[in-house]
């Protein structure tokens, strides 16, 4: 039986060299012979032998489960490399540009709606509210609303498609 500092230092690359075969990633692998070494620190090492076909034992069956429980939950690893190739989501500076003077355009155009033409379609398009609440909120019919919603946005589709 061994001392686990001794066991540790004349067994530990033996041991990360195995499981990085096993695993195929060296920090994983290193982290897995860590993790034995600290199990058998944590227990107090009164139960087990400390031999070095035992630490071998437990460091196979610590890879073993990692392999069986990293399958389930599939992780994608990213080489830094590889991210330099994936396509920034953030607009460009001239999208933002374009992008705001098309919001420009159209809040200008349903500022020029009729009022009650522009208040049932803010309403309904950018609040969110149904046609009967709107109907009760303006205190007019449903269908009422729903003509001055269509008529607002055929107008704006007309205003916003001329310029």
């Amino acid at each position: 039986m061994l001392d686990i500092t001794t066991l540790y230092v004349t067994e530990y690359e033996r041991l990360r060299s195995f499981v990085r075969r096993m695993v195929r990633n060296p920090d994983t692998a290193e982290d897995l012979v860590q993790q034995v070494f600290a199990n058998i620190l944590g227990s107090g090492g009164s139960s087990s032998p400390h031999n070095a076909a035992y630490v071998r034992r437990a460091v196979r069956n610590l890879a073993l489960n990692y392999l069986r429980d990293s399958g389930r939950h599939s992780q994608v690893e990213m080489v830094c490399a590889a991210t330099d190739d994936i396509a920034d989501t953030k607009p460009s500076p001239e999208m933002v540009v374009l992008y705001r003077s098309e919001l420009r355009r159209l809040l200008m155009a349903i500022a020029q709606l009729p009022p009650r033409r522009r208040q049932a379609f803010v309403l309904n398009r950018i609040e969110g509210l149904s046609y009967d609440e709107i109907a009760r909120h303006m205190d007019i019919s449903r269908n009422t609303v729903i003509t001055q919603v269509v008529a607002a946005m055929a107008e704006l589709d007309r205003r916003l498609g001329a310029e």
